[in-house]
This record gives structure tokens, C-alpha cells and sequence, in this order.
């Protein structure tokens, strides 16, 4: 049975902070109930959507930090293949890149709520699978993940696509593969580690692509398809 990551150690793979975990306050974090919010992506248009752009992102409580909280950066190439440059979620020290791995759009069924999720996934050398549930935004480029954990979906990493990559990627980790070697440029201007920081030097040419917004790209089942479908055009 395919289980989506849900613990501490699994929500840090991309997640940075400058606060100490008991320090963070988790009043302030988004969570929804499944059945509550879906991927605003269809899940064929995961790749058309994140090809040849750099995700830049915070973890969730660093949007309430003055400089932000420790930037981590993902480059989504139009192979398919991601490279994540990530930082220890306390120190904000260099945890390295990582391997590449493969991504794209997933359905999953949650039969307890009787709907068909769209979702994004990302798939290991080694098989292991992450899932995030993408809020994207056509109109800013911003776009924000959830993550699965206690029959809830918790607000992940807060943060933007761009069609460059920062100057700042190879001094947090200087083993990223270059620039070149994955078609991607290089926005020079952005050198701070901090994510508020980072936009105030530059805040990145956007990726919009607007026509891969879906509020509807999920499907309802059962009693639910007859009493939610309408709201999406269904009968």
C-alpha cells in the first residue's frame, strides 16, 4: 500500500529555517483537512508546469522571519530529473545537493474521503517516493507545497518558480551541478542566503503559466462526486 511521507525527518527534505524546532510556533502553520484543499494542478501538466524552472522556497515559518527564513533552491529540469541544494533546517549550514531524481504528476486515491487526488512526485535512485500536494499561483509565480501527516495536509515550503537559478546555490552547495550541465542561467544578483533577502536583491523573472491552473483537477467518487461535482461543472 503506497504511504506518503508524513514524519519530521521526511518533511525536512527540502525543509529550512532559522528557528530551533521548539521555538517554532505552530499556531501560525496552514493545515487542512483532506477533502478540504487539492493540487491546483492536473497531474500531466506537473511537468509542462516545473520544466526548466528554478524553485526557490522558505520552510513554512520562515515567511514570518524579518531576512526569511534559510532559501532552498530546486531546479527542475525538462528531463524530467530534479536537483534539490538544501540547508540544515536549524543552522542554516550546507546539507549538500542532492542526487538527482525523477519527477512528475501522480494520482492517488484516499477512499476515506472518496476523492482522486493530483499530486506532484519525485522518485529516488534507490525507488523512494516523496508526494506534495502544489498550491501554484499563474498570476505571481508563487507557489507553496503540503505535505501528508495525521489525515491532514500541512503547509510545507512557502516560495516562487524563476527561470534562473541563484548565485547563491553553489556557495550553500558548492558540489550543485553547474549551470550548463543543466541548461539553466543564472541570476547573479541573487547572493543571500535568506529568502526575504534573496527577492529584496531580486525577486526573479516569474515562471506564470496561468493554463496550468485547475481548481478542478481533482475527482470526487461516490455520494461525494453527486453532492461536490456541481461545484466543478459535473453533474
Amino acid at each position: 500500500m503506497l504511504k506518503l511521507k508524513s514524519t519530521l525527518a521526511a518533511l525536512l527534505a527540502f525543509a529550512v529555517t532559522t528557528a530551533a524546532v521548539a521555538e517554532i510556533d505552530e499556531s501560525k502553520r496552514i493545515v487542512y483537512k483532506r477533502g478540504e484543499i487539492f493540487q491546483n494542478v492536473a497531474a500531466e501538466h506537473v511537468r509542462p508546469l516545473l520544466a526548466n524552472t528554478a524553485w526557490v522556497s522558505t520552510w513554512w515559518d520562515g515567511q514570518y522571519m524579518d531576512k526569511g527564513g534559510y532559501a532552498a533552491i530546486v531546479w527542475y529540469g525538462a528531463d524530467g530529473r530534479e536537483h534539490a541544494c538544501i540547508t540544515n533546517s536549524s543552522t542554516g549550514k550546507t546539507g549538500g545537493w542532492g542526487a538527482a531524481r525523477a519527477y512528475s504528476g501522480y494520482e492517488k486515491d484516499f477512499k476515506a474521503f472518496k476523492v482522486r487526488y493530483p499530486l506532484k512526485r519525485a522518485i529516488d535512485a534507490h525507488g523512494d517516493a516523496w508526494y506534495q500536494l502544489l498550491r501554484y499561483n499563474g498570476q505571481t509565480g508563487e507557489l507553496t507545497t503540503y505535505l501528508a501527516g495525521k489525515r491532514r495536509w500541512w503547509e510545507n515550503d512557502v516560495g516562487h518558480l524563476q527561470a534562473r537559478l541563484p548565485a547563491v546555490t553553489w556557495e550553500i552547495c558548492p558540489d550543485f551541478p553547474s549551470a550548463e550541465s543543466l541548461g539553466a542561467k543564472v541570476n547573479t544578483k541573487q547572493t543571500s542566503r535568506f529568502y526575504k533577502e534573496l527577492l529584496s536583491q531580486d525577486p526573479g523573472q516569474r515562471i506564470l503559466r496561468p493554463q496550468y491552473v485547475n481548481e478542478c483537477a481533482h475527482e470526487w467518487y461516490g455520494r461525494k462526486a453527486r453532492r461536490n461535482s456541481p461545484a466543478c461543472g459535473g453533474n
